[in-house]
């Protein structure tokens, strides 16, 4: 079960609560209930897959600036199940797969492997959406790149 205290990142926090409050008494939000312009200080962390549901797989749709700024390529467009290191069985896609199967929030501390040595770990949160309220059909991504681990207390 999701634990919104274990999330350590503060941008992350506070894409956790945008989209808690999108959802309302609802499993999850639509798409077209985020609205970018609320989130426009931190849309340079946000990523947006597609989900197929069968078979399982996703699509990136948007790559924030700053995720771009960290990645050797530009994968818009790109279905995972194309990228050797990011296909099943990667943590990246057990990750997201998680996400589509419980219908729930997911965090993750990948270590941090890009061309900037000061960071250290990344934490993601995966936020599922969904149409009908029933089936996940595209994920909400936030990632913070940390120099250290932060606390929000």
């Amino acid at each position: 079960m999701f634990d919104p205290n274990k999330i350590q990142s503060v941008i992350n926090f506070e894409v956790f609560q945008y989209w808690d409050k999108m959802r309302g008494e609802r499993l999850m939000p639509a798409r077209a209930d985020l609205d970018p312009a609320d989130l426009r200080h931190l849309l340079p962390n946000i990523l947006i897959h597609e989900v197929q549901l069968e078979p399982l797989d996703f699509r990136y749709r948007l790559i924030g600036t700053e995720i771009s700024r960290h990645l050797n390529e530009n994968h818009t467009g790109s279905w995972l199940s194309t990228i050797p290191h990011q296909k099943k069985p990667s943590k990246l896609w057990d990750m997201l797969e998680k996400a589509v199967t419980d219908r729930a929030p997911v965090i993750a501390n990948p270590p941090y492997v890009g061309p900037y040595k000061e960071f250290k770990t990344i934490e993601d949160i995966v936020l599922p959406l969904s149409v009908d309220g029933e089936k996940v059909n595209m994920l909400f991504v936030c990632v913070d790149f940390l120099k250290s681990k932060r606390k929000l207390n």
